[in-house]
């Protein structure tokens, strides 16, 4: 990153933590492309300028140009709390940033800038339950075994999930994979470390996922991620 820009989180109010992950802002000092990297969440952006988005989960990485002196905040919504969120079918913002009037109508879009009708609006928010547990247990046990545990067929997890959060259960299982290896490499691990900290059977499989889902090669990148 350029020394002038920014990037910070910090973690949202209790009574939003139902439905929010955590809250953003990002300063851009010199013009570029930001590799945005599936990270199985949505997100609400409010640019400095210009007309708030929302934007779907995604199961590809996305190329985001940046001028300099871009300014947004954000707030990085759960998965099972999209479709509730937005009262929207949440597959149809898949791999989509939309005007966020073009979603849930203008005045509903424009009550967002307001400080306390966003407030309260957060508050309301009630993930689906069974979405939630099924994607908490997608991260460390098979589709079939987590389909069993919540008394339903496979089918129909897959339905419930791209319902209410907009990817498959495969899809969901493959970014958490994915960004245990961003996160390992991320802290400093070897290119093979982070591989098996991920669970990632051989080199050719993360190489596929890699090129799928960041359009680099694993090593390249990590090395893009590191600072020079």
């Amino acid at each position: 990153m350029n020394e002038t820009d920014i990037y910070r989180e910090w973690a949202p109010p209790g009574p939003w933590r139902a439905a929010v992950a955590c809250c953003w802002e990002q300063h851009v000092g010199s013009a570029r492309t930001q590799r945005v990297l599936p990270d199985g969440h949505a997100d609400l952006l409010f640019p400095g300028s210009g007309e708030i988005q929302i934007v779907g989960l995604h199961d590809r990485v996305d190329l985001v140009p940046l001028p300099a002196g871009t300014r947004i905040t954000g707030i990085r919504l759960r998965p099972a709390a999209v479709a509730e969120a937005f009262r929207f079918p949440a597959s149809s913002l898949r791999n989509q940033t939309l005007a966020a009037q073009d979603v849930i109508g203008a005045r509903a879009a424009r009550a967002l800038r307001d400080p306390k009708r966003r407030d309260a609006w957060l508050r309301s928010i009630q993930p689906d339950p069974r979405a939630e547990l099924a994607i908490r247990g997608l991260a460390a046990r098979p589709v079939a075994e987590v389909a069993d545990s919540l008394q339903m067929s496979d089918r129909h997890l897959r339905r419930l999930l791209l319902e209410h959060a907009g990817l498959s259960p495969k899809a969901l299982q493959r970014i958490v994979r994915f960004q245990k290896f961003v996160r390992a490499g991320d802290a400093g691990a070897t290119l093979a470390d982070a591989a098996a900290l991920a669970g990632y059977a051989d080199q050719p499989h993360l190489t596929r996922e890699a090129r799928a889902l960041a359009g680099l090669t694993p090593a390249r990148l990590i090395a893009e991620r590191r600072p020079a």
